[in-house]
């Protein structure tokens, strides 16, 4: 069975049921679907500019996230932080796909591992638009720091892929002179604005929200688009904005899970080695009292 989907102001095209079901990941620059008599009108959809995509990606000098998240999952031991996920909080947060989960802890308390945790949950549905940003104080290029680092970012995460560039972003690109010029911060949260507003069913992760020097900066530009997006953000202190965060996770509270990710990690450390298990459990124990948290 066939269904008629029209892109407002373009050509009508048919997909099939399997198909439609992956409409959002087909269409994410659609940025409203209404049915009517069985025709699935897509409004507001943007053809994304295919010319430019290395000049643009280039030109945007965005700092790499990725690395932060590659080597977080290399340091993850498997089961770890996997608490989170049936966490009320967290779950109640990834259900109503609105609002921002802030989740406070102290250095050590595993916040990066947290995050990267989740990251991969939500990369794991295929129907929801994940992106992530790690602000990282020991980055030697220190872009990692700043409000401009996370704006170039986004950009290069929502706003480009490998073959093409959402039209917003090529704009500002051509005002620019092709690249010759440096686009302002102002400009690049101008524009991030504009390409979130296309998104559909997306999520933001932020992890070390303390390690930011431009905090007040960072939640100036969140603002515009915290509407569109569902965001987490870890830090060591609590939320100090403008507009209320919607859910919170003070890892102080949650000694048990932090004892069993303890646990999990010194059996894989400890597994390779015959200990008896009176040992291992003194040893176990002995380090989780002796951790506090960290």
């Amino acid at each position: 069975m066939t269904k008629l989907i029209r892109l407002a102001g373009k050509t009508d095209f048919v997909f099939s049921e399997i198909q439609l079901t992956l409409c959002d990941s087909m269409f994410p620059n659609a940025s409203e679907l209404t049915v009517n008599n069985s025709q699935y009108i897509i409004k507001n959809y943007h053809s994304w500019n295919t010319k430019d995509v290395p000049d643009v990606r280039t030109w945007l000098e965005a700092p790499d996230p990725s690395t932060n998240f590659v080597a977080a999952c290399d340091k993850k031991t498997a089961g770890t932080g996997d608490w989170i996920l049936s966490h009320s909080e967290y779950v109640q947060w990834r259900q109503s796909r609105a609002g921002i989960l802030w989740i406070q802890g102290k250095v050590g308390s595993g916040k990066t591992i947290l995050s990267t945790t989740i990251i991969k949950d939500l990369q794991a549905d295929p129907a929801l638009g994940c992106y992530y940003y790690y602000f990282d104080n020991c980055d030697n290029s220190k872009t990692k720091t700043t409000a401009r680092g996370l704006l170039q970012s986004l950009l290069l995460q929502m706003a480009t892929s490998s073959r093409s560039v959402h039209p917003a972003l090529h704009a500002h690109f051509t005002k620019c002179k092709r690249g010759q010029l440096e686009p302002t911060t102002e400009d690049l949260g101008t524009t991030l604005a504009a390409v979130v507003k296309d998104l559909n069913s997306a999520f933001l992760v932020l992890d070390a929200m303390d390690e930011c020097i431009e905090v007040n900066n960072v939640f100036k530009h969140l603002a515009h688009i915290k509407d569109n997006l569902c965001i987490a953000v870890t830090s060591q202190s609590l939320a100090e904005t403008s507009y209320d965060v919607s859910g919170n996770i003070h890892l102080d509270d949650a000694q048990y899970a932090f004892q069993q990710d303890v646990h999990k990690y010194l059996q894989d450390q400890f597994g390779q080695h015959k200990i008896k298990q009176e040992l291992f459990t003194e040893i176990v124990d002995c380090l989780t009292q002796g951790a506090q948290g960290q």
